[in-house]
């Protein structure tokens, strides 16, 4: 059993949350999810000036979760990484491809490319078939090193660091398939950076991280925000923000979107899910990611349902954490 379990965990500025799932015939299930508040600022841009308390904080996590869930999925923040297509001349071999893709890259980059950590995956085919597309992936390897060693030092063994914005992709993907719904777009609630994410059969996904006022964040985080001037703020920057991406998907992709789905930390925010139907004239729906999984037994389901919405980072990092593993490595 502990060879199939991967634990997703998102370190937020106010509290840890950690999804544990397995594979299910076909399918992922549920085995448990954990948060863990923490103080406020142990988390800063420098991991290392806190790293005892990080240490001890990711340790008390660890006692929380279940036995063989030491596997963990990461992720890092999206201006970490560096992403470019790069054309390559079609050569047959793994490692020859490797060393075609770092070349080229390195002519591109900013930064030294033994400073970096690279992976890539290859796009659809074009009709030159001299040539193929890579979507590449870069980020600097002090700080991928970093993370690890900070879960190491927990008793946790990562396998993988990836993006937030494939995170919640990759839960727009499941919830899309299950709904029926490839025209609705997902709106992840973050008191400290909310994201707006949306995939396409044919092209790139639109994914688009939005910072707004975070006062609220810093005295309400986590929990439903009492009617105010903060909050009415709060809520008319986000359909601000929600409606400019509208006209551009209309525009640029050709998609409308009938619908919007709320998830993360603030999805239940006084006003908002009433706000997004009254101005934008659109669907407007709250999305557990949980309940795109195999839940446990019935007993749990109840909470599970009342508060999984906060969830969503961590379970599309964990599910990205399997789908590596199941797959055959690829970004």
């Amino acid at each position: 059993m502990g060879k199939s379990l991967v634990t997703g965990i998102e370190i937020g500025h106010h509290s840890i949350k950690a999804v544990v799932l397995k594979p299910n015939k076909g399918a992922f299930a549920l085995v448990d999810y954990q948060e863990l508040p923490i103080e406020v600022g142990i988390f800063p841009d420098n991991h290392m000036s806190n790293y005892q308390k990080i240490v001890k904080k990711l340790k008390e996590l660890r006692k929380c979760l279940p036995r063989f869930s030491s596997k963990v999925a990461l992720a890092i923040p999206d201006n970490a990484v560096i992403s470019k297509i790069l054309q390559i001349d079609s050569v047959h071999g793994s490692h020859e491809i490797e060393y075609a893709i770092t070349q080229a890259f390195s002519n591109q980059s900013p930064f030294p490319i033994e400073e970096l950590n690279l992976d890539y995956v290859q796009l659809s085919h074009s009709g030159d078939h001299s040539k193929a597309s890579y979507q590449v992936y870069a980020t600097k390897k002090e700080v991928v090193e970093q993370q690890a060693m900070l879960f190491k030092s927990a008793s946790f063994q990562p396998i993988i660091v990836d993006t937030r914005t494939h995170a919640l992709i990759h839960i727009w993907q499941i919830a899309a398939r299950a709904n029926n719904k490839s025209d609705w777009l997902l709106v992840n609630v973050d008191f400290e950076c909310s994201s707006l994410c949306i995939d396409f059969p044919d092209k790139a996904p639109y994914c688009k991280e939005v910072v707004l006022d975070n006062n609220i964040g810093k005295h309400q985080a986590e929990r439903s925000i009492a009617v105010g001037q903060q909050s009415k703020r709060f809520v008319t920057e986000l359909l601000d923000k929600i409606q400019r991406s509208l006209q551009l998907i209309a525009s640029v992709h050709g998609v409308v979107i009938s619908g919007v789905w709320l998830s993360g930390p603030g999805a239940n925010t006084v006003i908002l899910a009433d706000e997004v139907t009254r101005r934008l004239h659109i669907e407007c729906e709250y999305l557990n990611p949980l309940s795109l999984l195999t839940l446990p037994q019935r007993g749990q389901s109840f909470s599970i349902l009342a508060n999984g919405y906060r969830f969503t980072s961590a379970t599309g990092i964990a599910l990205r954490g399997l789908t590596w593993l199941e797959q055959d490595h690829a970004a």
